[in-house]
């Protein structure tokens, strides 16, 4: 999954959840669920970027891509 890929680029924890099939952890954050029917621009790119700061649209990018997209 390019979700993963990423989180694990950005050195943020990964487990495998119950009820979603990733866990994505980071220290001081609440965790975030991830599944297939996630919604990216709703609830991935906001918490990539409270970790990062990185512009929404790199974020997106870089989740489609399942890799962090610098220009």
């Amino acid at each position: 999954m390019r979700i993963v890929k990423l989180a694990e680029q950005l050195e943020i924890k990964v487990r495998e959840g119950s009820k979603h099939p990733f866990i994505l952890m980071y220290d001081g954050i609440r965790p975030c669920p991830v599944a297939e029917s996630t919604h990216a621009r709703k609830m991935l790119v906001p918490w990539f970027k409270s970790i990062t700061g990185y512009d929404t649209q790199l974020i997106y990018s870089s989740l489609k891509s399942g890799e962090l997209y610098r220009g």
